[in-house]
Parts: structure tokens; sequence; C-alpha cells
């Protein structure tokens, strides 16, 4: 078959690329296109610009008409998209908005006494630069009108712009009463500033609205009485930083929201300095735009976060005004007339963005209320906080300076990567501890790769971060080989474990295979039996023999050796091939994944948990709370296969202590940072309810696990709810000698005494004992009894050692003896040490009472296997370690 030339499959490629390019159905403006759909914008917004060159304080006065009233006072409106009257916006609300932000401003910020609303001093008591993340409560208030979308004529407002469908319910519309707001503030220390200075010549102090800055925000609002999902937008406007205040606004094709900015101000020198600040940033901007032919078209100040759709959808409009709250007298003092104070503050926010190792008293907080005005909507959204509401119910908006949120998240980091070290050093151990079949059969693999499922999310995760971070990058690639350690090492460890537990599945699969195929119904053809070929002593060459002719008996075989014939031994041959020719035949043996496959299904689940998690951060909080509480409730179950595990094989314990309590203590330490602590860098809401249910969860599970391993992994379970499986400590009677019951070695070790004591009895001497050792048994029984365990008067279970060993035997006997148990001795095989075994005597009244809780500690010091050996639970548990073979008769024993 000629093969294909490179050249030709690369063109068919660029085919191939280009018509899906042009089929694509995508209403983005082309490259060319772009220019002629964006050039009436531009003038449109270059003629806003003009009006907001040429008007002053005092043009726009929105307020009601007044009947009576001079000329000079009715209302005025600017020619600017949305701020006309016939464009019907809820302006009447204009000056109860300026109320609120004074009454935000007095309160958070109050001047000296005596001193008017906006003077303040020489000391600057807020934040100069608010780049920072705050989050807090909202309440919505109504305004004085009611605003519906039917009552706009966008086609008049914005003239020229094909709106999806005006006739709908607009985009960012809030209607329920409360909900939460995330604001992250991005404010430039090197952008453009404005200052007043020729008015300030005569004053003794600076206005506090004489610097102006030029600042973006975005918000990020969650409306708590409405199953609908967050809303993001994005916000322009000036920042005067000798006030602490902030005021901004949306700007959109029926909005020209940042032209008229300076009209909201509170007063006329902050209307003076945000206009000759906006003159210049914003003349700056559209002549960029005009000198670039072939640029953007879209709207430079757009308050859309996520990619904008080319058909315009209608929304609601904001203006939001922030008063920063000062910062505590712990920081900066008390004494406002100080002039070296004055600088106090600079000083500070220096030492954040460039760290000398200055002293400080700690890292303020940033505080800010929030008064937000939808004028084409109709109502308002106030921060929750004093002095209308308690500090209890909220504290306004509380966050972080951007350098302080930068630390904290780089410490996080750091602390999460000693984390993964720590779980990493625990794998390790737990790995020498599990280095042989056997002990990587008791193992679950669910529980281990619960585990490195986790891991793997976090190493994905950090690895994505590590592409996009700067100033994080380091931390972040620390985190990154920390995860990627843990998750190779961790997978290697699964490898294993999978590869020594095949066995295992594929007895497990057989089995279901067979009674898959017992019950199924036998086919016709299968149930019928094939006739037997009729048997003929007459030779090959004569004719068969009639059906009364009596029959000859057949000759006894006689067996040759393969090697002395030939054809016996083809004839075991085509018998070979017959026999694989009809197991082929058959249904095929069970086929068990691979680890590869298994590892591609961790892929695929690791990729959809992702992929939900990313869809759940724009579902509403509700659901997005349960979604997450599910996924740390699943993941922080990884005991339970375990448990299941340790049923199902009658193991007591697969891990170590230590590899238990650490792996419990560590994955919930990231989960107890996030749902405890309210200032942590998700701005997560904290719920300490759920978060001890958690805990109680995993230690639920812990102790579990502590309780299969005292009392056995099958105590208070009934059997038929369990395969059945040896038992290794099993209980040992005195009727059972008879019947061979007994281990080998017990019978003949020395017999039990024809006059046993009471329960009662108080004679405890060696001589009256049921057992009565042998000298060499007694000469060696000390380095048994020094770890003995006996229950002592209270119930609790001691051990011998000292001049107690003598003592701490008879307090056993007596309270075996109570329950109707005697002791017997053994050798054991591995250690060649006493083995004392409690057994139940045939004349106990309640035979019943050995499986109780005393017995259940009595038979933990023994282990006997199916082939009726007995030694010390340590010493076969130890011997397990490497050979699941008998030590006397090396037969293969069932794993723990």
């Amino acid at each position: 078959m000629p093969t294909v030339p490179w050249e030709t499959t690369r063109n068919w490629a660029l085919v191939t690329f280009l018509f899906v390019i042009l089929i694509t159905n995508n209403d983005a403006p082309a490259l060319i296109t772009g220019h002629f759909s964006g050039a009436s914008r531009l003038s449109r917004l270059r003629e806003h610009h003009k009006i907001l060159d040429s008007s002053k304080w005092g043009d726009f006065s929105p307020h009601a008409p007044e009947a009576g009233a001079p000329p000079w006072q009715a209302p005025k409106h600017l020619n600017l998209t949305g701020f006309r009257e016939p464009d019907h916006y809820a302006w009447e609300d204009l000056a109860p908005f300026r109320d609120r932000c004074r009454q935000w401003s007095r309160h958070a910020y109050p001047p000296p006494k005596g001193a008017p609303d906006w003077e303040h001093g020489p000391v600057r008591r807020t934040w100069q630069n608010a780049t920072g993340t705050v989050h807090g409560r909202w309440v919505r208030r109504a305004g004085s009108v009611v605003r519906h979308p039917k009552d706009y004529n966008l086609t008049a407002i914005a003239p020229g712009v094909d709106w999806a469908d005006p006739d709908v319910e607009w985009g960012w519309n809030v209607t329920g009463s409360h909900g939460t707001i995330l604001l992250r503030l991005v404010e430039s220390a090197d952008g453009v500033v404005y200052e007043d200075k020729e008015t300030q010549k005569e004053a003794k102090y600076p206005h506090s609205g004489s610097l102006a800055r030029e600042i973006i925000a975005i918000a990020d609002i969650q409306d708590e009485d409405q199953p609908s999902p967050s809303f993001a937008l994005r916000l322009h406007g000036v920042h005067w930083p000798r006030q602490g205040s902030i005021l901004l606004t949306t700007t959109t094709d029926k909005f020209a929201g940042i032209f008229g900015l300076p009209h909201f101000a509170p007063a006329p020198e902050f209307y003076r300095t945000a206009k000759m600040l906006l003159n210049r940033t914003l003349d700056e901007v559209l002549t960029e735009k005009e000198r670039v032919r072939f640029g953007d078209p879209g709207n430079p100040w757009t308050p859309v976060v996520e990619e904008e759709s080319s058909v315009p959808w209608p929304r609601c409009e904001y203006i939001m005004y922030l008063q920063l709250h000062p910062l505590e007298p712990t920081y900066i003092g008390e004494d406002e007339s100080d002039p070296q104070l004055a600088t106090l503050i600079d000083h500070l926010e220096n030492e954040l963005r460039f760290p000398t190792g200055a002293p400080s008293k700690g890292k303020p907080d940033l505080r800010m209320s929030m008064v937000a005005w939808s004028p084409d909507c109709a109502y308002y959204l106030e921060s929750k906080g004093p002095p209308l509401f308690p500090s209890v119910e909220g504290q306004h908006l509380v966050g972080l300076k951007s350098e302080v949120l930068l630390s904290r998240t780089k410490m996080w980091m750091f602390g999460f990567a000693a984390v993964l070290m720590a779980q990493l050093w625990l794998l390790k151990m737990q790995m020498k501890e599990s280095n042989t079949p056997s002990t990587l059969g008791r193992i679950s693999f669910h529980t281990a790769a619960m585990m490195l499922l986790a891991d793997g999310l976090v190493f994905t995760c950090s690895s994505a971060w590590s592409l996009s971070a700067t100033n994080t990058f380091l931390p972040s690639l620390i985190l990154t080989f920390a995860a990627f350690m843990s998750m190779s090492i961790g997978a290697g460890f699964l490898s294993e474990i999978y590869k020594h537990q095949e066995p295992e599945r594929r007895r497990n699969e057989a089995r279901a295979n067979a009674a898959a195929a017992r019950a199924a119904p036998p086919s016709a053809s299968s149930s019928a039996p094939a006739p037997a070929p009729a048997q003929s002593s007459a030779p090959r060459d004569s004719l068969p023999l009639p059906v009364t002719a009596p029959r000859r008996p057949a000759s006894p075989p006689i067996i040759i050796p393969s090697d002395q014939d030939i054809d016996a031994e083809i004839a075991e041959n085509a018998a070979q091939s017959a026999a694989a020719a009809a197991a082929a035949g058959s249904p095929s043996a069970p086929r068990v994944s691979t680890f590869a496959s298994v590892t591609g299904t961790f892929m695929l689940l690791g990729i959809a948990v992702l992929i939900l998690t990313a869809m759940s951060l724009s579902w509403p909080p509700r659901a997005r709370a349960i979604y997450l509480n599910i996924v740390s409730f699943t993941y922080l179950s990884f005991w339970a296969p375990q448990i299941r595990r340790n049923v199902w094989r009658n193991s007591r314990r697969a891990f170590a202590w230590r590899f238990v309590l650490g792996q419990s203590v560590l994955r919930l330490l990231p989960f107890a940072y996030f749902y405890l602590r309210s200032d942590n860098i998700l701005f997560v809401e904290p719920d300490p309810a759920t978060f001890l249910a958690l805990v109680a969860w995993v230690w639920v599970q812990v102790l579990v696990l502590a309780a299969q391993d005292v009392l056995g992994p099958r105590y208070g379970l009934p059997e038929r709810w369990m395969p059945e499986v040896w038992e290794y400590h099993p209980v040992l009677r005195e009727d059972n000698v008879e019947a061979g019951g007994l281990p080998i070695g017990l019978v003949s070790s020395g017999g039990l005494s024809e006059d046993h004591k009471g329960a009662g009895e108080e004679d405890s001497s060696p001589e009256s004992s049921p057992v009565a050792p042998s000298a060499h048994a007694a000469a060696r029984r000390g380095s048994w009894s020094l770890t003995s365990p006996f229950l002592a008067d209270d119930g609790s279970w001691g051990r011998g050692g000292g001049g107690g060993v003598v003592g701490g035997r008879r307090e056993r006997e007596k309270e075996l003896r109570r329950h109707g148990m005697a002791l017997r001795t053994i050798d054991c095989a591995i250690c060649t040490e006493v083995l004392e075994v409690p057994v139940v005597r045939a004349d106990a009244k309640d035979p019943a009472a050995a499986g109780g809780l005393v017995g259940v500690f009595a038979r933990r010091a023994y282990m006997v296997t199916p082939c009726r050996h007995i030694f010390h639970t340590k010493c076969l548990e130890g011997w397990f370690r490497y050979k699941l073979q008998c030590p006397i008769c090396r037969e293969e024993l069932p794993p723990l």
C-alpha cells in the first residue's frame, strides 16, 4: 500500500482546520467589521467626554419639581446616556443616596470636634492605598420609587444597540432581602493622581477631597434569598485617600456612569478633583482607542467580568460608595494633633510593600462601609453593621490588604506543603512495615486509593496555579513538589497492593462466575447426555457381533510409563489437546483489569471532581455548601473500606497506629483552616458545626479500627453477614479432645487435674492449680509470664513483672476459673517459650461465657492454625509478615 507523503497530510490538515473555522458559529465582531461597528460607540464616548469637561457642580440636580419654585431651582439633567430626563431613571433617590453616604462617613470616620465633615487635620488615619479584598453581608432597601424593565425604552435610551430582549427580566437584579458580597479593590500605586494644590494654599490643613486617585473594583454579589447563583461585575471610580472615600460606578451602552461620576460626589471639593482626574484618564483611554484603527471595539469600562456576548443584554446599573474605617489607635496612636503621626500610615504601607524588618504592632485589617444604589432598578444595598445593626450581626466589610493576603497565602502554601511531607513520611514508615504479601494483603485498596486521589487533586490544582503564579511562584512550586512526591510514592504503594491482591480478586471472580453458572438454567442441548459409543469386542476387520451375543468382560488396564510407550504419550498429548479445546469452547476465565486501567479510572474520576467543583462556584450557596460537604464527608471516609476489609478477611489490623492517627489528624488540618477561621485566604464562611461532624465521623472510624484490633474484627457481628474464614483465636474446649478440636500438643502437654477448683477457691498454689506444668516448662516460665496479661480485681488488664509474676499468674488463674476455664501450657515453636493457653473446662456451668470480654482478651494470647498447631499471637503475626506457611509443617495458611 503506497504511503501518503507528509506534505499532503499537512495540507489536508490545514484545509480541515480552515473549514472548521468557516463553519463555526461565532457572533463576535470580525477583525475588519469590528472597526466599523465600534466607530459609533467611540464617537458617542467622545461626546460624553466633552460634556463632562464642560459641566460644573450643580449642573446635574435631578430632584422632583416643586410647584412655585424659581427657575434656577428647577431640576437639571445632563445630556449623557441615562442622565437625561426622558430616560426616566430613578434620579429622585440621588439626594437620599448622598445623605446616606455622608452618614456612613461621619460614623466610620468622624471629624475632630468642631470641624466640618470633611476636615480631619494632618494625621491620616485610613489606608492610603485601598488595594485588598473585603467581604461581608448586605441588606436590601427599596427606593422611594419603583421601576420595572417595561418602564424603559431601551431603543430610545441607547439608539443603534440591538438588545437581546428588552422585555425580559434584567440581569444583576437583586430581589432578595439579604446576601453576601466579596469585593476586590485594585489601586495602582503608580497610577494617575490628581491633587488640588491651588485651593489649599490658604487652608490650615489640606481638604480631604483635595487628592484623588483612580481605582477599580470587582464585586461578587450573592442573593441568599433566591436560588440563583452569584454574579460578578466590574466598577470603575475615584478614591479620595485623605478622606478614605471611594465612589464607583458601572458604564454600559445604556448608562454613561463613568462620565457622570463626579456629579455623584458628596461635596464640591470632591467633584472638582474627580472631574480633573477623569478628564485626564478618560481622554488617554479614548485617544489610545482612536489611534489603534483595528483595536478592540468593545467598551473600555465594561462591567462584565466574564466573556461578554456579542448580543447586548440589559442589566441593572450600580453606583457604589465605600468609606474606609480608620485604623485602631493601637497601631497609629490617639493624639490627632501630633505631627509625627502624619506619615505613620505611609510607613506602614511601605513596610507592607517593601519589607525591611522594621518593628510593627501587627497588620491591621481592611475595613469599610458600603452603600450601593441602582438608579434604573431603584433599590439600595447596604453593608450590615453599626449603627443600623448591632456588631454581632455584622461588621460591615472586613478583609485584608493585598500584601497581607499575599503573605498569608504563602504561609498557607508552605504549611500545606509541610502537611503533605508529613503524610509522605508516615507513608514511608508504613511501606517499611507492609513490605510482604501477607501485610499488603491486609490493606484495603480503596483506602489507599482515596488518599492517593486526594493527593492527585492537590497536585493538579497546585500545578495549574504554578503556571500562572507570579508572587506565589516559589511556595506554589514547593507545594507542587510535595504533592507530586506524595502522589508518586503513593501510586507505587498502591500498585504493590494491587499486584499482591491480584490472586484474591481472581479467586473471587471465579467464585462469582461459578455461582452465576450454577444459578443459570441449563440449556436443552447441554442437559441431554451424549450417547455412549457402542463397545465392540470383535476385530476391526470383522462384522460386529449380534446384540444377543455375550459381552466379554473388560480387561484390567495395563499402565506403561510414557517414556517406554510412545503411543501412550501421543494419546496423552491428544487428550490434553482435546481438554484445551473443550475449555476454549466453554466460558472464558475471568479477566481482571490491569493497574493501568485502574489508573485511567482514577484520572477520569479526578477530572470529574474538578469539573463539578468548578461548576459549583456558580451554584446557589446552599447547593454549593451541600456539594462541598458531601465531597468532604466522602473523602474523610477513607477508613471505612479498611474496616470492611478487616471484617471480610477477619484481620484485626492492617496499618500501624502511628499511620492511622497521623493521617487522621493531618488530613483534617486543611478542613480545620477553612471551616473554623473566618479570615481564611478564600474568604469562605466558617462552619464549625459541620467541621465537628466531620471530625466526629473520622474518629468514629478510628475507634472502630481500635475495637477491631482489641476485640476482633467480627466481634458482635452476625456470622451470616460475612464469608467463612479461618478463626485463628478459637475457643478451645476440653470436651473436644476426642473430636480432635484441640491443637496438637495440648492433649499431651499435661492433663487437667481431676479435682478442678471452684470459682470461689482461694488456694492458688502451683501444686493445686489445674495445670501441672513440667519442671522444664516451669524453669522457662519467667520470660512469658513477665508479659502475660491478667485481669485485675477492678476489671482492668495488667501485666506481671518483677515480684508480681507468681501473683499475676495466680490472679489470672483465679479469674479464668470463675469463668469456667483453666490454663494449659505448651512450647511455642517460634520463640521456644512457654505458651499459656486458656481452655474451657468440660464441667463449666456456662461455656458460652468464654465468648465474652474476658474470653476475648484471654484468646488474644494464642493463635491456632488449620493444621492444629498453636503459637504465640505476636510470634505468628511476625512470622506472617514473611511467610504464609506453618512454621512446623509448612502447610499453606490463610492470610489474616
